[in-house]
């Protein structure tokens, strides 16, 4: 009897519309959150809490458990969660080795003042990015540096902070540990080595429009005399540990595995920095008090565990939609407006955008849309990369347009945390989002390459994709 159970649909008391309950009260919450600019713990509890509402609806709750941890279990979570806790250990690595400083120092050296250095930190921002597979993340690491420095050099606040953020969508869009990358891969069943080989074509001429728009918006501008304060003691050897990121990028094109690129971008940072002694062994891992713990492995994990408690409830309540019918009565509804491949890929795009609106989440749309690319896909013969591709590429468009999202808060928050002295002008969140560029070149990209068909592959070719 119970194995006949468990082969039964999922079915709700009121009806199968009722399988939305668990998703929609959790963007409710949501929003709620968005406006408190919750951190993300907070996240956890309105995805987990709706799961455990809609409990008493469910006509058989051992199924209903056993999709939960089901969705917990897939082989895609596992994927996601080992990738995003080797990450923040390299991403810890990169941080602590002072290549941001040393990187800085240099610029100002060269002379990049004014609206040079702006063009010079959007490359920099979107290298550190691509290292540590984090927008966010590399707001927080490079503000601290570049923000105060381009200030103090002549540059304009607000293109400054505009190019931190559009350098950390950059970087993030085309990083293979990024966990957007992975998500987008993993789920569309494709190899991150071939995504992000394929994602080359929207991203590179992306980001050299915006360096273009860089170039000729802004003015010159003239070092201070505070400068010192910010690029004293440069770290000349620090410049090696670009190493790991170089070491994780051109293993995961040839399509080795992603955990296996990770592991030696880590054992090359970790050796890196104990030759050059910017690492010590008490560093990697310490005990700095009895029954206490520490260390850049430590804090690596650590930093990732957030995330990763947020990816397990999000293929929990994906998992749900998924099997209680939800995915076919989406298509369904999406189905009366595609008519061919375009519309197909509009609706893919649309439906990862409107989510991400919504949810103020990237990994979340991707991972929600990620069943529905999928069967439009199949059904369309679009190919795995592609579809990918553009929903990636659709997650760095609004993601960084809306004032109360993530990214764009953060970036108007830097400007006051790290303003070089008491009156320094502050950036808003408008002017954020008004001063960023590579989003709003992104959205132009992606809507040409559905018109157009630009670098559209179909299944049949999606092994050269």
């Amino acid at each position: 009897m119970d194995k006949l159970n468990s082969n039964q649909p999922l079915k709700f008391i009121g009806g199968k519309f009722m399988v939305f309950v668990p998703i929609s009260l959790a963007l409710v919450g949501l929003i709620y959150i968005a406006l408190l600019n919750a951190n993300i713990p907070e996240y956890w509890v309105v995805f987990l809490l709706p799961m455990i509402i809609i409990m008493p609806f469910v006509k058989n709750k051992k199924k209903y458990a056993e999709i939960i941890i089901d969705g917990f279990s897939s082989k895609v979570a596992m994927i996601l969660v080992v990738a995003v806790m080797l990450a923040g250990i390299s991403g810890t690595i990169l941080n602590v080795s002072g290549l941001v400083k040393t990187l800085a120092s240099y610029l100002v050296n060269l002379n990049l003042v004014g609206s040079k250095f702006v063009v010079a930190t959007f490359i920099l921002t979107g290298i550190v990015a691509l290292s540590t597979g984090t927008s966010v993340g590399t707001i927080f690491v490079v503000s601290p540096i570049l923000y105060p420095v381009g200030y103090l050099v002549g540059a304009s606040p607000a293109l400054l902070i505009g190019a931190i953020v559009s350098g950390g969508a950059f970087g993030d869009n085309l990083s293979p540990v990024s966990d957007t990358t992975i998500a987008s891969a993993t789920t569309q069943g494709m190899d991150i080595g071939g995504v992000v080989k394929s994602r080359l074509k929207y991203s590179i001429p992306t980001a050299l429009i915006t360096i273009i728009l860089y170039t000729f918006i802004g003015k010159g501008g003239s070092p201070s005399s505070q400068i010192n304060d910010y690029i004293s003691n440069p770290e000349p050897l620090s410049l090696l540990f670009l190493l790991v990121p170089i070491i994780i990028i051109y293993l995961c094109i040839r399509q080795h595995h992603l955990v296996e690129a990770l592991s030696y971008g880590i054992l090359a940072g970790l050796i890196i920095g104990l030759l050059t002694n910017i690492i010590t062994p008490g560093m990697i891992i310490s005990v700095p008090e009895q029954f206490g713990a520490g260390g850049i492995i430590l804090k690596g994990l650590q930093n990732s565990v957030p995330t990763i408690i947020l990816v397990l409830i999000l293929f929990a309540q994906i998992n749900i939609l998924k099997e209680g019918g939800g995915i076919e009565i989406i298509i369904e509804y999406m189905s009366k407006f595609v008519r061919g491949v375009k519309t197909a890929e509009l609706s893919i795009v649309s439906l990862l955008i409107s989510l991400n609106i919504i949810t103020g989440l990237n990994t979340a749309a991707i991972i929600g849309t990620g069943e529905i690319a999928n069967q439009m896909g199949e059904k369309y013969d679009i190919s795995g990369y592609r579809r990918a591709n553009l929903m990636d590429c659709a997650g760095t468009t609004l993601n960084y347009l809306i004032p109360y999202m993530v990214p764009v808060v953060v970036g108007s928050m830097m400007s006051s945390m790290y303003a070089p002295f008491e009156d320094a002008i502050k950036v808003s969140t408008i002017e954020v989002v008004t001063h960023q560029f590579y989003p709003w070149v992104m959205l132009a990209i992606l809507i040409f390459s559905i018109l157009t068909g630009y670098g559209r592959k179909f299944a049949f070719f999606s092994s050269i994709d």
